[in-house]
């Protein structure tokens, strides 16, 4: 038997805007990885999440909600891009542990 464990992350932050914070960006590239280094130092290098929401005028509370496929440490980073591409620094970078849920095998060799 194989069991698979998702974790529900929520991130939450206050939405940039397109020019500095005024307006509205365009769309938000939100990262992790298993080292922080990968998220601040190699942004290519971090897995990039699915289903950001749009982004909203700038001031305006964000929420985002995803699982993750394992226990652990985790990094996370969030990039902005406006309408014609130009990408925002990494945010600032952040951590969430992940506990371990998934119960031990069944003994089966006591002697």
């Amino acid at each position: 038997m194989i069991f698979s464990i998702l974790a529900a992350v929520t991130l939450i932050w206050t939405a940039p805007g397109d020019d500095g914070n005024v307006g509205t960006a365009a769309v938000y590239d939100v990262r992790y990885a298993a080292d922080s280094a990968a998220v601040k130092n190699s942004w290519s290098t971090a897995t990039q999440l699915t289903g950001e929401p749009a982004p909203r005028v700038a001031g305006t509370a964000e929420t985002f909600t995803f699982n993750l496929p394992a226990s652990g440490t985790w990094w996370f980073g969030i990039r902005t891009r406006d309408e014609v591409g130009n990408e925002s620094a990494t945010s600032n970078i952040i951590s969430k542990v992940v506990p371990d849920t998934l119960p031990p095998a069944t003994i089966t060799d006591l002697r």
